[in-house]
């Protein structure tokens, strides 16, 4: 304890505490010379200057390699940065032309939709006016018909009245007159000829009757050059026969042409 409240140096060679006035270390035995500077303070910077060193190493062997690790990430970045900004822009142009192109599309079927509305619309009225001339055309052949039917039947008539008609009786002669001749007999009317079967094609347009009478009921009408299938005749008239199943009809014989027989 005496000791310690001494004044005290460190020892140049081991650096223990040791007395002040003391000329040689207990601890290490070296003699002291106030001249001689401490080995210990040489070692201790010493080994601070080659810590130092070897920290001054390390950090530029750490600096040599981060360096090019920090350049290749900086460039590896800005490539990626690049590459990242390049696709964006890419998908971005795209989305746009797909949006100019779509509404080109969308401009064209709004034009093309309005030009059919106009085509259907100019159908309509062209088909109702084909209606109306179709009707016309109908009813004109009607008329022409039904005159057709009325002249036939005038013809009819006055052959009839001209193969029938009765001779008048002779006049009473005066006295002394020659007798006068017996009158020739009127010429006979040639029967017409019975119509083949067969083939036959209307003259005109031309209608069938249910009955082999003008005033019998219309069945339909058939247009001129349609040929049709006659069974018999009788008369003036020509029994036909449809092929699709309909009901047997009359037409006029002077409203056909025979073509061939039926096979």
């Amino acid at each position: 304890m005496a000791q310690t409240n001494q004044q005290a140096k460190l020892c140049p060679r081991c650096a223990n505490s040791i007395a002040l006035d003391a000329v040689k270390c207990p601890y290490c035995k070296a003699e002291l010379d106030s001249a001689v500077p401490p080995q210990w303070s040489e070692r201790g910077s010493q080994a601070d200057v080659a810590s130092q060193d070897q920290s001054a190493s390390k950090t530029s062997v750490i600096s040599k390699i981060m360096v090019p690790v920090i350049a290749v990430a900086l460039v590896a970045g800005g490539v990626f940065m690049f590459l990242l900004w390049q696709s964006s822009h890419d998908l971005l142009t795209g989305v746009a032309d797909s949006t100019v192109d779509n509404r080109e599309k969308d401009q064209i079927i709004q034009t093309l939709e309005a030009e059919l509305a106009k085509l259907r619309e100019g159908n309509q009225s062209n088909s109702s006016q084909l209606d109306e001339l179709k009707a016309k055309l109908i009813e004109r052949q009607m008329d022409l018909a039904a005159m057709q039917r009325k002249l036939a039947d005038a013809n009819r008539e006055i052959d009839r009245l001209t193969s029938g008609r009765v001779v008048s009786a002779p006049r009473p002669q005066a006295r002394g007159a020659q007798p006068l001749p017996p009158p020739e007999p009127p010429a006979p009317v040639p029967a017409r000829r019975a119509a083949e079967p067969g083939v036959y094609q209307t003259l005109r347009a031309t209608t069938v009757y249910e009955e082999p009478v003008g005033s019998a009921r219309v069945l339909t009408r058939i247009a001129k050059g349609t040929r049709v299938t006659v069974v018999r005749s009788a008369g003036d008239w020509l029994e036909v026969r449809s092929k699709h199943g309909n009901p047997p009809g009359f037409i006029r014989a002077d409203d056909a042409m025979f073509i061939a027989r039926i096979n």
